[in-house]
């Protein structure tokens, strides 16, 4: 129970603790060199023997206390600090009433009362702090041969130091124990926002897999049908063109291009919108050997893939770079109106990233396009016969981004048009 009472009242804040320590480390030395000052300038002053350097050991002792990093100390150090303070602030009393209240010792005094009382943060022991010393130094003051302007002055100046400085320190008190509070309940509105924050997670979390789920279930039930849509077409296009009836050939035909475009829709969606486990995780790729396969099936006599220079290994997703370089690479072909179709490859190494470029000779970009053909379902041209939906670059960039890398473009009008992305050296 006392105990208790003793860690309540002790208890100091750790900027606290820092404080009070380094002012009595500090004090140690002081007291010292202040007792050698006084006997230097005054030859009758009187000091109880070896007091001195018992004091300026003490405080130093107690100053060191909190690097033990103790739990005692921590809970109960304003209570030692309290005790050694007392015990220097009466013997300073003693030795001034042994010096006759002679102004020197009365003015330190005074120093480490007021001193005294702004080192304590509890206000029990700041009234104890005071209280007994008023009571001390007025003791001696009457039982000295003092004349009575001398006693009232002594007395008036250790009662106003008692009062201003227990005035000052209650509402110090006051304040600091609104900020105790007012820390409190932030802390509670903290851990409530935390509570919420990961209730709304999880359930997001559990959203996102039914999503996925769903997904990957639409697109089984979509993709099927239009798999037997295209064959159907397919076949019913075949027996119209042997039996000669081109217009229905045709329309069949347009049927056929509609369901392929409809089945590279949903896999372009799926691509962009599912981020799966597995496609997290990062492992060293082999940039040159990735980008001379997609190089080896997309180059024909009509389109020259050219690899500038030596490609880097990167730590990345490697069906996930694929899908960049493969992407970019379709693009400048698809994309080119040019009779001999060049896409050239090239990397640059920069600081903590690798920048690759993937460069072709097409019509080139207005660079008001340059921001609306990374958005989704975004496209220049409206040739339907090209089949795209609008979803490679975005893919790109979604990929990119999300390992930490940026993605951009420089074109030129009727010269061709450069892809940039940046790949991180030592991704997070």
């Amino acid at each position: 129970m006392f105990s208790n009472f003793l860690k309540r009242i002790g208890r100091l804040e750790s900027f606290e603790i820092k404080n009070n320590s380094l002012v009595l480390c500090l004090l140690s030395p002081g007291i010292y060199v202040y007792s050698l000052l006084i006997f230097n300038y005054n030859v009758n002053a009187v000091e109880l023997p070896y007091l001195r350097e018992f004091f300026a050991f003490l405080f130093l002792f107690v100053g060191l206390l909190p690097h033990t990093k103790s739990k005692i100390v921590s809970d109960y150090y304003g209570v030692f600090v309290f005790i050694a303070l007392l015990l220097f602030q009466h013997y300073l009393t003693y030795t001034v009433a042994l010096n006759n209240f002679s102004l020197d010792y009365l003015l330190g005094t005074f120093i480490v009362m007021f001193g005294g009382v702004l080192m304590l943060n509890n206000r029990l022991l700041i009234v104890l702090f005071s209280a007994l010393q008023l009571v001390h130094m007025s003791y001696w003051v009457v039982k000295s041969n003092l004349d009575i302007v001398d006693e009232g002055a002594i007395i008036i100046s250790t009662t106003t130091i008692f009062v201003y400085s227990f005035i000052i320190l209650n509402g110090f008190i006051r304040y600091r124990q609104k900020l105790v509070e007012l820390n409190i309940s932030l802390e509670d509105k903290v851990k409530e926002r935390t509570s919420t924050l990961e209730y709304r997670a999880k359930e997001l979390s559990e959203r996102n897999s039914d999503l996925e789920e769903f997904a990957y279930v639409i697109s089984h039930d979509l993709k099927q049908p239009l798999r037997n849509i295209y064959t159907l077409t397919e076949w019913s296009e075949a027996v119209a063109i042997d039996d000669g009836n081109k217009e229905l050939a045709l329309g069949l035909g347009k049927v056929k291009a509609q369901a392929e475009q409809m089945d590279k829709l949903i896999e372009g969606i799926l691509n962009y919108s599912l981020y799966k486990e597995d496609e997290k995780e990062l492992r060293k790729v082999d940039v040159e050997f990735v980008v001379r396969k997609i190089k080896g099936v997309n180059e024909s006599k009509y389109c020259e893939i050219d690899v500038k220079n030596k490609m880097p290994k990167v730590f990345f997703n490697e069906s996930q770079l694929i899908q960049v370089f493969q992407n970019l690479i379709q693009n400048g072909i698809r994309h080119n109106n040019k009779d001999r179709k060049k896409v050239e490859i090239r990397c640059e190494e920069i600081e903590k990233e690798y920048m690759f470029s993937v460069k072709d000779n097409g019509p080139g970009i207005e660079s008001k396009y340059f921001d609306k053909i990374f958005q989704l379902f975004q496209r220049l041209d409206v040739d339907q016969k090209i089949g795209e939906v609008g979803i490679g670059l975005a893919l790109v960039k979604k990929i990119i981004e999300r390992a930490g890398g940026k993605v951009w473009l420089e074109s030129e009008i009727e010269k061709g048009t450069t892809f940039f992305f940046t790949i991180n050296k030592n991704p997070h």
